[in-house]
């Protein structure tokens, strides 16, 4: 059970990741991404200029993108809409149906596709019950919702720790793909 816990990638941030180089070498042609301590710190609405630069990188190599969240639906409109891309608002991650609809909406497959977060139980829980490529990163910031950060976070350091010591898992800190 918990293998479908621990993410393919576990990065330092959705800037690190080379978008040629996951195009070409895993051959993904979508992205399902999380938006709250993703790309925006959460309770934020302003995005980076190294995130919107990022975004403007996967659109010139012709990945699609979709927006993934639990977040409320008006604050992933206006992210989506600012950026240009699609998005679905749903309180069920890790459940199917919200990474289902964006392979729809972006017409992928499940081989095809990687799901980008920062929590295990959502994000990459979700992802992996799909059989999607899965990548962690760390949290923008430790600021979370009071669920998140007593239940998820305090669990999620847990497994965290000990797949880092068992080197089952390795954060990196560099450009991925190498």
């Amino acid at each position: 059970m918990l293998h479908c816990l621990i993410p393919k990638i576990y990065i330092e941030n959705i800037c690190k990741i080379d978008v040629k180089k996951l195009k070409e070498e895993k051959n993904i042609k979508g992205i399902i991404i999380d938006l709250d301590n993703t790309m925006v710190p959460w309770g934020k609405k302003e995005l980076s200029e190294d995130i919107i630069s990022w975004i403007q990188k996967v659109k010139k190599n012709f990945i699609k993108i979709c927006i993934v969240s639990n977040s409320h639906s008006g604050h992933i409109r206006e992210i989506g809409e600012k950026l240009g891309i699609p998005f679905y608002s749903s309180r069920y991650k890790p459940a199917a149906r919200p990474f289902k609809e964006a392979l729809k909406i972006m017409k992928t497959n499940n081989l095809e596709t990687a799901v980008i977060g920062d929590q295990i139980f959502t994000d990459i829980l979700g992802g992996n019950r799909l059989n999607l490529f899965t990548i962690l990163v760390k949290p923008l910031q430790g600021k979370d919702s009071i669920g998140t950060r007593i239940v998820y976070r305090t669990l999620e350091n847990i497994f965290m720790e000990s797949w880092i010591k068992s080197g089952k898992l390795k954060l990196i800190k560099d450009k991925w793909p190498a």
